[in-house]
């Protein structure tokens, strides 16, 4: 309910002065929010060190780690934004360039193969599923759900209005339809958000990542097209893509679906260390030294018990209203 509430807020603020301002401001509010947030700001810490280690020292980091805060509040204020966003207005958020690189993904979608948008938690993927939908080329976008419903309708329906259809993380089936469809589909896919994936070599450390843009490349003949939209120096947007990913087909599927996830891990780590201060990630990746692995069993269970905690939450609410 709190955090539905501050997100309204914000937008109500964040539209009632200009861009530039409401980016400057975000900015001062993201550095003094990476004072306060001490669990976020740890696991952040942590990603950067085992990712950029070898590069910067702990000092280094930690400059690194308040521009991040204050970059991802500029995320959230452009997010905040979209109502304003239109096709009359785009090229004051997003370079020329952008357009062309689009129109090119709708080219290969013409070809009558599936495309697959496979983007990491780099500069900002939500302008950049809603630039695709105003220049005439629908995404259906795979996300994550907050911990608050309410927060999650909020979000989904700034994306709608925009025309991005959006599926959740928690109904990953119907991603198969947007397949079937041969239309676009865009995924973050650097951090598994549902404690589901597979193990591998990500910057010299094994990590849990999400595989389910491999599989359905493999499962559907889709080519995998990394894409990063990325804040330049005049504050718009540029839209990056790098070589396609076709996954292999052999009679080993998971073997084809681990080396498709091993090549679309190297691209992310060649991205992240060139707009390292682009990259959110605020919680943890790698396991802490000497943490146990949680089972499957685990995991479902820890899932069940935050849908409990939620309904009970709910009901407590309801309560108080009645009362």
């Amino acid at each position: 309910m709190f955090a539905h509430a501050l997100y309204k807020f914000a937008a109500f603020l964040a539209q009632r002065v200009s861009l530039p301002t409401a980016r400057r401001f975000a900015a001062v509010v993201g550095r003094l929010t990476c004072l306060f947030q001490r669990r976020n700001r740890r696991h952040l810490h942590r990603n950067l060190t085992v990712a950029l280690g070898d590069q910067l020292s702990d000092r280094e980091i930690r400059r690194l780690r308040l521009k991040i805060y204050a970059n991802f509040a500029r995320f959230v204020t452009d997010f905040l934004w979209l109502p304003r966003i239109n096709r009359e207005n785009l090229h004051e958020f997003v370079t020329e360039v952008s357009a062309e690189r689009f129109a090119h993904l709708a080219e290969l979608c013409a070809g009558g193969t599936p495309v697959i948008l496979l983007a990491a938690h780099i500069g900002n993927w939500e302008l950049g599923a809603v630039t695709g939908a105003l220049l005439g080329h629908p995404l259906t976008a795979l996300v994550d759900v907050h911990p608050s419903p309410q927060v999650t309708r909020f979000f989904n329906q700034r994306r709608a209005e925009k025309g991005v259809e959006v599926v959740t993380v928690e109904s990953f089936h119907k991603c198969f339809r947007a397949m079937k469809r041969r239309s676009i589909m865009a995924i973050v896919g650097d951090r598994p958000v549902t404690g589901q994936g597979i193990h591998a070599t990500y910057f010299g450390r094994e990590a849990l990542v999400p595989d389910g843009h491999a599989l359905l490349a493999r499962r559907f003949g889709a080519t995998i097209v990394p894409a990063f939209l990325v804040m330049q120096d005049d504050g718009r947007y540029e839209l990056i893509l790098d070589e396609p990913i076709v996954p292999r087909v052999t009679d080993d599927e998971e073997a084809d679906i681990r080396e498709c996830v091993d090549r679309c891990l190297r691209v992310f780590e060649r991205y992240i260390r060139e707009y390292r201060d682009q990259w959110y990630v605020f919680r943890p990746i790698w396991r802490e030294p000497g943490a146990v692995r949680a089972t499957r069993e685990d995991r479902l269970r820890a899932r069940e018990d935050r849908r409990n905690d939620r309904l009970r939450a709910r009901a407590e609410r309801r309560a108080r209203v009645e009362r």
